[in-house]
This record gives C-alpha cells, sequence and structure tokens, in this order.
C-alpha cells in the first residue's frame, strides 16, 4: 500500500513538473509572438534579400527605436499582403503602390533609385513595345512596373528567379526579348551579345509605411539611409541610369 501510494506521489510529481514547464514554455511563445506582433512588418526585395541582409535592416531600425520585422516577399505577393492587412509597409516600392493597393500609404523621403525600365531585344526593328508582333517577352515574376506595359500583349511569359533566368532564356531562345529594370538587369550582368536595351518606362523607388505610422517616419527614413550606407550604396536623386552593358 505505502509503495503505490509513493509511486502516485512521484508521478504526480512529475506530471506536476510537465504542466509547469509546458506552462513556461507557452508564456515564452506567446510573448515572442507577442512581440513580433508589435513589430512593424517590412516586405524586402526577394530577389535582394540574404538572410544577413534582413538582420542589418532589423538592426539599423532597432538603433533608431523602432522594432521591425522583415520578410523577403516578392513584389506581387507583397502587394496582397499590404492589402490584406499582412504587412505594415515595404522597403521598395514604386509610386503606383497606393493605387495598387488602395490604402493610405506614405512615402519615405530617402530615394532608393530613379530606374529605367527597359525591353531587352535583339538588335534591329523593335524600338518600342508597339512594334512588338509574335516575339514572346519574358517578364520578372512578381515584378509590377511592367504590367501596364504589357497587359494588351498576348505573348508573354511570367518566369521566376528574375532577370538571370530571363538571359538564359534569351541564351537559350526560348523568348525573344525580356523586361528588366535598369538595376536587376546590372546585377545580371547587363546587356547580352547581339541585343540591345530600348528605354520604356522611368520610375522613382521609395520605402512605404501605412499611414497610421506616419508619425515615425523620420526614424524610419534615418535608418533607411544607415542601411544604404552599411550597403555601401549611395543614391543620387537626379542621376539617370544608363543602359547596363
Amino acid at each position: 500500500m505505502a509503495r503505490t501510494s509513493k509511486h502516485s506521489f512521484a508521478t504526480a510529481c512529475v506530471f506536476a513538473t510537465i504542466c509547469f514547464m509546458a506552462a513556461v514554455l507557452s508564456f515564452g511563445v506567446l510573448s515572442s509572438a507577442k512581440a513580433d506582433e508589435e513589430c512593424l512588418r517590412i516586405a524586402m526585395p526577394e530577389l535582394q534579400s540574404s538572410p544577413q541582409k534582413l538582420d542589418l535592416y532589423r538592426q539599423v531600425m532597432k538603433d533608431e527605436g523602432l522594432c521591425v520585422s522583415p520578410v523577403a516577399l516578392p513584389q506581387t505577393r507583397a502587394v496582397v499582403a499590404l492589402r490584406s492587412g499582412r504587412l505594415d509597409g515595404v522597403f521598395a516600392a514604386r509610386d503606383d503602390l497606393p493605387e495598387l493597393v488602395n490604402l493610405p500609404l506614405v512615402s519615405g523621403d530617402v530615394l532608393l533609385g530613379s530606374l529605367a525600365g527597359y525591353l531587352v531585344v535583339r538588335e534591329g526593328p523593335v524600338n518600342k513595345i508597339a512594334d512588338l508582333t509574335t516575339e514572346v517577352v519574358g517578364v520578372p515574376l512578381g515584378a509590377t512596373w511592367c504590367t501596364k506595359l504589357v497587359e494588351q500583349y498576348a505573348n508573354v511569359i511570367r518566369v521566376p528567379r528574375g532577370t538571370a533566368m530571363l538571359k538564359e532564356m534569351l541564351a537559350e531562345g526560348r523568348i525573344d526579348a525580356m523586361l528588366a529594370d535598369a538595376y536587376s538587369l546590372g546585377l545580371a550582368g547587363g546587356v547580352p551579345d547581339g541585343y540591345k536595351a530600348v528605354e520604356v518606362d522611368h520610375f522613382d523607388v521609395h520605402s512605404w509605411l501605412k499611414a497610421e505610422f506616419a508619425d515615425i517616419k523620420p526614424q524610419f527614413d534615418r535608418a533607411t539611409r544607415a542601411f544604404l550606407a552599411k550597403l555601401g550604396i549611395t543614391i543620387s536623386c537626379c542621376d539617370k541610369a544608363a543602359p547596363p552593358n
């Protein structure tokens, strides 16, 4: 009888310990989740965002007293997430973002870039989008800047992995032309031999926040400048990028 009593007591102690530990862990998880919810959720460009860059962005924001939770997303998914309330802002987008999400937004004062949008096509008679006839045009999946340019054109392929993959497809003859912004084209090595880059658009790029966070914009802008400085990026407001060669 005593043995049974001791066994029951030991079992009860183990059970109580497990319950206590579960409660502690649950409290920690809930506290962490609550902290994440209180941080600004900012979308970063998926193709240019490494874990190191996300950590750096988080740190420069923290240095300005802002808790930010950055997440790497393609532009189209960022638009959807912002519209549905799952994001509080985006690191980089052009000036038509408020129109795309149909929400009141404020743009940062830091000009991240003034970019040209190019149609990369073989040397020849095509000098604008309207000159395309049967050519198959590759477009980066997730890019929004070129949507209106090709919305009336039938032969469009949307490609993941951005400009680098588009260039591979050009070389393999799977597409005849592609659309790319100046920055992405430069990262991918420039215009391939035998092709030309025809400017078909030009746009400025800023960071954006929901209008409800307008009061923190000065801190947000200072952190954005610090982030660019740590990446070694100098933005000139008035320079117009030439086609990367």
